[in-house]
């Protein structure tokens, strides 16, 4: 019988976002701009030689898949209190395992919402918990962590239905706000007839409403990681005092 109760985890996940969040801002952040970089210079080296610039988008397309996996496993590993890094966040360990399953999650995903959409809403929830199946299990196949995030959900259906409608709605509280920040100042700044004044309530609209995304983030992988924790019995789980 697993542990996994969603006030605990929701709790357990606001409360670590909280303890470390400058170090989750830079991870965040750095793993958001690294392959943004790449694609930027592909886009660059595309004007001149597309061949090229097609190769360097490319592989900054697959840069974020590589820093989503590194988030995820900062999540996981944050999930016993240690503290979110970059070189956890580029740690290449079951890379190509998450690409195969993702590949395979997207597909069978979009086939699902194509037949009448609610077979796609399904097979996502159900396979959610592939990466932190995956990071928390070094043998583990793509394909063995997706059959086992279907097991474990299916131990808890209705928690983690519930678990998904609070994170839901309090992503959307959050980016309510964050939209309201910068909205905010996005008017102040319009309203202002002198350009730094501008430039300035437009700079704190925008880091203000990063500020809170980055949060945002890090509560809801945080709440995944400890969720399969629970589910798993995976060993244990930091309780923040």
């Amino acid at each position: 019988m697993s542990s996994f109760h969603i006030a605990e985890v929701l709790d357990e996940s606001w409360s670590l976002a909280k303890r470390h969040y400058w170090n989750w801002l830079l991870v965040i952040v750095v793993g958001f701009l690294v392959p943004t970089i790449i694609v930027g210079i592909g886009i660059a080296a595309a004007v001149a030689i597309p061949i090229l610039g097609a190769i360097v988008i490319l592989i900054g397309i697959l840069g974020y898949f590589y820093v989503f996996l590194g988030v995820l496993r900062n999540a996981y590993n944050a999930s016993e209190g240690a503290k979110p890094s970059l070189s956890v966040l580029f740690r290449s360990d079951r890379f190509w395992w998450f690409l195969v399953a993702g590949a395979v999650f997207i597909g069978i995903v979009v086939t699902g919402l194509f037949a009448l959409i609610i077979p796609g809403i399904i097979f996502a929830f159900m396979f959610s918990l592939f990466p932190y199946a995956l990071i928390g299990n070094s043998g583990m196949t793509g394909f063995a962590a997706l059959a086992r995030s279907w097991e474990l959900i299916t131990t808890a259906f209705w928690r983690f239905i519930g678990l998904q409608i609070v994170l839901f709605g309090a992503t959307a509280a959050l980016v309510v706000v964050s939209f309201a920040v910068q909205a905010i100042f996005d008017i102040a700044a319009g309203s202002s007839d002198v350009g730094v004044i501008t430039f300035i309530l437009l700079i704190i609209g925008a880091a203000l409403a990063l500020l809170i995304n980055v949060f945002l983030s890090a509560f809801t992988y945080l709440a995944g990681a400890l969720a399969y924790r629970r589910l798993s019995n995976d060993g244990e789980v930091l309780r923040p005092s």
